[in-house]
């Protein structure tokens, strides 16, 4: 299991200020309904904070990112980040579609009962990552790396994991149908039931065909 985010009982429940923005961090707070749709946040790291049904639809996060960190019901579709990092965070019920990670890292991450459709994560590198409950439809694992990830109850189908390479990952009771790339499993563990389920997805990645 992911670590937990190691955030403060008493956290300050005050407003966002610009100035904490351009300085680049913010810490030790708590969010509630922040308005961030569409802003600039190249760079800027937050830490032991706590984000409750906060809006970061279409925002930028070049570099930087979140450590010791709660999302709740908050919306981060359309989120666009490059070589940013997740690190001790969960994600508890958030709209996800369409966001893009490339190039990042998330380690000990915890993503729960997520709308996550067409989520990319290109080239990103995973660590200790547990995807439960979520949609997943279409997401691009597309040369990544993941290393001790677990996707439970998840929606993979029409997925792509063309390149990827998979360590320690294991899949219970996922949605694999049209799944891109799925040569690239080699190694994951699956539950038997789960593995016979797939078998046609699995002989199709072999060239396997079916006779009459």
């Amino acid at each position: 299991m992911p670590s937990r985010p190691r955030i403060p009982v008493a956290l300050a429940d005050a407003p966002l200020e610009p100035a904490e923005l351009e300085d680049g961090r913010v810490e030790e707070r708590r969010l509630a309904e922040v308005d961030l749709r569409e802003a600039s946040l190249r760079g800027v790291d937050f830490r032991e904070v706590v984000i409750e049904r906060g809006d970061l639809a279409g925002a930028e996060l070049d570099g930087g990112g979140f450590v010791d960190a709660a999302f709740v019901g908050a919306n981060l579709a359309n989120v666009r980040a490059r070589g940013a990092t997740l690190m001790r965070v969960e994600l508890r019920g958030c709209r996800m579609t369409g966001l893009q990670w490339a190039e990042g890292l998330w380690r000990s991450v915890l993503v729960t009962d997520c709308r996550a459709d067409l989520v990319a994560l290109r080239h990103a590198k995973l660590e200790d990552v547990v995807f439960r409950d979520c949609l997943l439809t279409e997401l691009d694992l597309v040369e990544a790396r993941l290393r001790s990830v677990t996707f439970e109850r998840c929606s993979l189908v029409r997925g792509d994991v063309r390149g990827a390479r998979f360590q320690d990952v294991e899949l219970r009771g996922c949605e694999l149908h049209d799944l891109r790339g799925a040569d690239r499993l080699r190694g994951v563990r699956m539950p038997w039931p789960d593995i016979v389920q797939a078998a046609g997805l699995f002989a199709g990645a072999v060239g396997v065909s079916v006779c009459e």
